[in-house]
């Protein structure tokens, strides 16, 4: 089935969309569907994601752990980030805050996981997902985490979450991190936001936006995608505005760790059920120098929650603990800007390992 056909049952905005689907030819009785959904952090633009969504589509269309599996990518920019041309005279858009923007990606991996099983209804077989999220989008993968974990208590599971996979999260503390400080300082002042969002809009009202292009491509030295992709956010009336109300919404929400042991995985620990496996098969990727999270959120969190793993060793923890890996290859925080392959490369590992895990589990 296209992607054109897929969308047709939805009102998506296919500007704010990615997705990939597997090939046709590997259809048949034995095969399972796998659906990866990418949460994106702030900016909350899926399109920065383009090249890594692609080269990781690419590489699980390899043979993978297991023979038979299809897998379908999709991800969505966070609300309020779509580009809104406005009229004169219009009012601003409504900003969206983090809660915002949890109920709105619960909303559309519901709505993806009902279109996607519907179109694979025929071999009656639950689709089946793995969550990834990148910085912000790490907290709002434990927060669906959490929520689809009450559905299946309620009877009302759509599909079965068998992990979920955190890139550089800002999970806990976020104020406590290098940049998180900086910003605590600007955004503290009343109204910056939309103050920053007025002069930016100002100063770029008569700069085209292909010249816009050209000077980020240029000054920041980005690639292709990510220059577009800027240039588009930049020329958004609201994209600034949102982006920083977010950011400040984040900095006050994002602090001490709170999340129950369902979460984190103690509920999948040898003696309790398995209504679910998406807990006992995390994945944290971290930074080695983040500087969105402190060193010591992040060791505190490995040595309490995590079982820390070396790149080499590809291994997921052998117990109900998310598997904890520190980069240790420089790549920065916002990898997706010029490392997406590199991340790609390890996520296709850390995917083959979460669906070996999930059938380990349900076969014990």
């Amino acid at each position: 089935m296209s992607t054109e056909s897929l969308l047709a049952e939805k009102a998506f905005d296919e500007n704010q969309q990615l997705c990939y689907e597997p090939s046709t030819d590997l259809i048949d009785d034995q095969s399972q569907d796998f659906m990866i959904f990418m949460i994106t952090g702030n900016p909350g633009l899926i399109k920065y994601y383009e090249p890594f969504l692609s080269t990781l589509h690419d590489l699980l269309s390899s043979p993978s752990a297991s023979p038979s599996a299809r897998f379908y990518i999709c991800g969505n920019s966070l609300a309020g980030f779509g580009h809104s041309k406005g009229e004169m005279g219009e009012k601003p858009a409504q900003l969206k805050g983090l809660q915002d923007q949890i109920n709105h990606l619960e909303c559309l991996l519901f709505d993806q996981a009902r279109i996607h099983r519907k179109a694979a209804a025929a071999r009656e077989k639950p689709l089946k997902v793995i969550l990834m999220g990148h910085s912000v989008g790490a907290y709002i993968l434990l927060e669906l985490i959490q929520r689809h974990r009450k559905q299946v208590e309620k009877l009302n599971e759509d599909f079965d979450l068998i992990g979920g996979i955190l890139l550089f999260p800002t999970i806990t503390h976020l104020a406590q991190s290098p940049q998180g400080m900086i910003y605590g300082r600007i955004l503290h002042i009343s109204h910056f936001p939309d103050i920053a969002g007025a002069i930016v809009n100002f100063l770029l009202a008569l700069v085209p936006a292909v010249i816009l292009y050209d000077i980020i491509k240029l000054v920041m030295r980005f690639p292709e995608h990510a220059a577009r992709t800027s240039a588009d956010f930049l020329k958004n009336p609201d994209g600034l505005r949102q982006a920083l109300y977010l950011a400040k919404d984040e900095l006050e929400t994002i602090n001490e760790d709170k999340w129950t042991e369902e979460v984190w995985g103690a509920a999948t620990a040898p003696g309790n059920n398995y209504l679910d496996t998406a807990n006992s098969n995390l994945v944290f990727f971290w930074g080695e120098n983040d500087k969105f999270v402190a060193n010591q959120t992040r060791d505190d969190l490995i040595r309490a929650k995590g079982f820390l793993t070396s790149i080499e060793n590809k291994s997921l923890s052998k117990d109900w603990k998310p598997s904890m890996f520190i980069d240790n290859e420089n790549i920065p925080h916002a990898f997706c800007l010029k490392h997406s392959e590199t991340v790609a490369e390890k996520v296709k590992g850390w995917v083959d390992q979460i669906i070996k895990k999930h059938y380990c589990i349900n076969d014990s």
